[in-house]
C-alpha cells in the first residue's frame, strides 16, 4: 500500500468544526473532545487506506469522489495520483442530500 499526504480543504475543517461544536453542546465538551479525536484518526488511516473505500458516482475536477462511512457522517475525498494526495472535499452527515451539496460545489479552499 502506498502513503499519500492527506490535505483538507476549509470546507472539511468547517464541517469538522460546526460537528464538535453540535456535539459540545448536545453532550459535552468530553464528547466533543472524542469525535475530534476519532476523526482526525480516520483521516489519518486514509494515507494508507484511501482507495479501499467506494466511490459514488459523482467527479470533482474529473476525480472521482470517494466515500468513508464515519457514522453518522461520511469523508468524502479525492485522490491525487500524480501528487500522491488525497483531499478531503468535506465531512456531512449521512442525512444529509450529500449528493446535492457535492454536485452543488464546484470549487473547494485550502488552508
Amino acid at each position: 500500500m502506498q502513503e499519500r499526504k492527506v490535505v483538507l480543504t476549509w470546507e472539511a475543517i468547517y464541517d469538522i468544526t460546526d460537528i464538535a461544536n453540535y456535539i459540545e453542546a448536545k453532550f459535552g465538551i468530553t464528547r466533543a473532545d472524542q469525535f475530534q479525536s476519532e476523526i482526525h484518526k480516520k483521516i489519518k488511516d486514509l494515507e494508507l487506506f484511501g482507495t479501499m473505500f467506494l466511490k459514488t458516482n459523482l467527479l470533482y475536477r474529473s476525480y472521482s469522489i470517494y466515500q468513508k462511512p464515519f457514522p453518522p457522517s461520511i469523508i468524502f475525498y479525492i485522490i491525487k495520483e500524480p501528487e500522491n494526495e488525497i483531499h478531503v472535499l468535506r465531512i456531512i452527515r449521512e442525512e444529509r442530500d450529500w449528493e446535492k451539496l457535492l454536485t452543488y460545489q464546484q470549487s473547494y479552499t485550502y488552508p
